[in-house]
């Protein structure tokens, strides 16, 4: 009796269980046909609106722009002035405007009415590509500058920057007033202040305005992209711009190679003393000291920054390359910082003499490591400068073993015999290889193969020649000690 209530219980809930999925079942089938009821009564009551193109006079007249819209499935109607535009607005359309001049009177027109208007080559792109019209909250006339962005530096006339940036959103392009990392492009009308500074630590284009008015003359040519280095070079703002040079302590030879640099980088350069001057080139290792007062306005640098510049293509921070007195305080100063005869470096050399002869005099070798001194925190190691390499071996101390170690207890493991003076000093050696290895390979991986890199940022840090003389040997040298390894 017992089991049929059971099981009668269970059977009602499992109906009951049945009978709620079915009801779920349908509720959420009512409520599928209430939304695609409701989505065919939205379709019904709203028409969908098709994407028209009006050709606007000129426009009109050219074949190839015809084809074009044919091409993509496009409908189009022809209009000769904004007057006709009354009969052709409708509901049903939403219009695009294809302007040939947007300059002329009747782009003005569609301007203030916030029409959509385009230039017959984004037409005739999308038709090459069998791509849509593309959609553009601005006169859009053609798509030179697409995926562009730039920022402005210099310009202190309202009217040309209007203009220029009013060109850029015509070729697609993306204008920033803040200078960011997305920023592509630098527009500068001067070589000077923060963007400019941000530009040339990041590699970024630093470009004249005339970059923006070439393109735009160019923006009835299809295919024609302005970031294409060969067009772009052309407009690069050169090093030495807006910079008068004079010259100081190098030979005539030198001076006039300089001088011919000077005018190819963009500069100009003038006699020495010359108040219109705005750097002073110094070469540091001749010229001791200066044969006039400097005015706070000139810029009195070390030849370092002329050739900087020039490998960098473009002009240098002065004040890393700002020309010193010998008996200059500051010089000094960083003079007994770099001097190796300082009491600290004495006492370094002491600690390593030490622990190379506590290294020597050391004839047993325990697996164990070794007992910790009190001045371990703060003595050199041998090893410190191996560590680089993080090769096991590096890890492996020798020294005496510990007392508490040598004691033998019935838990412990049986101590493995000493080694032999001879196990210990090749054991050394294969360590010493090891890491001597690892240190080769990190200089190659990490210098060598960088500075031979192609299409580096501002050009090759070094020339083919330097990198040869400096690195030649490496390899060679790597293949043997690893054979030997």
């Amino acid at each position: 009796m017992a089991e049929n209530s059971v099981l009668t219980s269970t059977t009602g809930r499992t109906s009951l269980a049945d009978s709620s999925i079915f009801d779920s079942k349908v509720t959420e089938l009512s409520k599928e046909n209430l939304l695609i009821g409701s989505t065919s009564y939205v379709e019904e009551e709203m028409p969908q609106i098709e994407t028209r193109v009006i050709l606007v006079q000129e426009a009109g007249k050219q074949e190839e722009l015809i084809k074009a819209l044919k091409d993509i499935k496009v409908g189009f109607v022809k209009m000769e002035s904004v007057e006709e535009f009354e009969g052709l607005d409708s509901p049903e359309f939403e219009n695009v405007f294809v302007v040939t001049d947007f300059q002329d009177s009747v782009f003005n027109d569609l301007y203030k009415a916030d029409c959509r208007v385009i230039g017959p080559p984004v037409v005739l792109n999308c038709s090459q590509k069998g791509e849509p019209l593309p959609f553009s909250c601005r006169p859009l006339y053609c798509t030179s500058m697409m995926n562009l962005v730039l920022c402005f530096t210099g310009f202190r006339k309202k009217e040309e920057l209007v203009r220029l940036v009013t060109l850029v959103h015509h070729m697609g392009g993306v204008i920033r007033k803040d200078f960011n990392s997305k920023v592509t492009h630098l527009v500068a009308n001067c070589t000077q202040g923060e963007k400019f500074r941000v530009a040339v630590s990041l590699g970024t284009p630093i470009m004249k305005p005339e970059w923006i008015y070439k393109a735009w003359e160019r923006r009835n040519e299809q295919d024609f992209c302005a970031a294409v280095d060969d067009f772009r070079n052309e407009f690069k703002v050169p090093p030495f711009q807006d910079c008068i040079l004079s010259f100081l302590g190098f030979s005539d030879e030198e001076k006039t190679n300089m001088e011919e640099m000077t005018e190819m980088q963009g500069g100009k350069y003038l006699p020495l003393g010359d108040e219109r001057c705005t750097h002073l080139v110094v070469e540091e290792n001749i010229v001791k000291d200066l044969p006039f007062e400097p005015s706070k306005k000139l810029y009195v640098v070390k030849q370092e920054w002329f050739w900087g510049s020039i490998q960098m293509d473009a002009r240098a921070g002065e004040t890393m390359y700002l020309y010193e007195k010998a008996n200059t305080p500051e010089l000094k100063k960083s003079v007994s910082m770099l001097s190796l005869n300082t009491p600290n470096s004495n006492r370094k050399r002491r600690r390593l003499k030490e622990t190379l002869a506590q290294l020597s005099r050391e004839t047993d070798v325990s697996p164990f490591p070794p007992r910790k001194r009190p001045s371990a925190e703060h003595s050199l190691s041998i090893g410190s400068l191996l560590d680089i390499s993080n090769t096991p071996e590096s890890s492996i101390n020798y020294g005496d073993t510990p007392k508490s170690c040598t004691k033998s207890s019935k838990n412990s493991t049986p101590v493995p015999s000493k080694q032999s003076a001879r196990w210990q000093v090749a054991k050394e050696l294969y360590q010493t290889e090891s890491n001597y290895v690892n240190i080769l390979a990190t200089v190659i991986q990490l210098f060598q193969v960088p500075l031979e890199e192609e299409g580096q940022r501002g050009g090759p840090i070094l020339a083919p020649e330097e990198i040869k003389t400096i690195f030649g040997s490496i390899p060679d040298i790597f293949d043997v000690h690893t054979k030997i390894k």
